[in-house]
């Protein structure tokens, strides 16, 4: 996007329903202090506005066929490319999907009310991790609420030092293979 006449790329998750039939897409964006072009896109972008795209990359996306127990752990905005592969997951998809988010406040989790309402359907099994009152979400806290680690397949999205800790606890108990980090 053009921001005071300087081209400014940026990588953003696709958030939307990829069977929307006005064929529009959406993505999430959380406005960074200072952020120029976060802080461009929440606060001064207007219907109308041109925005570039790329061709879309890397491999942070649900296998088909889907596997039959999947784990979702974000923090933050890392829930923005786990909403995006939620919403596009049928329906109807019997796979047993745990989502692990961490936020600092409930009213802090992006995209709250729709996790919320997943949840309540029964499309999602979610456990909310909020850090100001709770414990910090980690390798011990994800053992603790999924019991089943080893079996599914992992998809996580968070801070560096949280996808580190997933990472060396993944290789240490030789389940690797099954996870997905962006």
């Amino acid at each position: 996007v053009d921001v005071d006449g300087v081209r400014q790329w940026r990588t953003y998750s696709l958030t939307s329903d990829t069977s929307r039939a006005d064929g529009h897409i959406s993505i999430t964006v959380k406005a960074i202090p200072g952020g120029t072009v976060s802080d461009h896109l929440v606060r001064r972008a207007v219907v109308g506005t041109v925005v570039q795209l790329d061709q879309a990359t890397g491999d942070f996306t649900v296998d088909t066929p889907t596997p039959a127990k999947i784990l979702f752990v974000t923090a933050g905005s890392g829930i923005t490319p786990v909403m995006g592969m939620l919403r596009n997951l049928a329906p109807n998809n019997a796979t047993d999907i745990v989502v692990v988010h961490s936020a600092p406040t409930p009213e802090d989790v992006i995209f709250g009310a729709e996790l919320r309402t997943l949840a309540a359907r029964g499309r999602i099994r979610l456990v909310e991790i909020h850090s100001r009152t709770s414990v910090r979400l980690d390798v011990a806290a994800l053992e603790r609420v999924v019991g089943d680690i080893a079996e599914r397949h992992t998809w996580a999205c968070g801070p560096s030092g949280l996808l580190d800790e997933i990472e060396t606890h993944w290789a240490a108990t030789g389940i690797i293979d099954t996870l997905h980090t962006e």
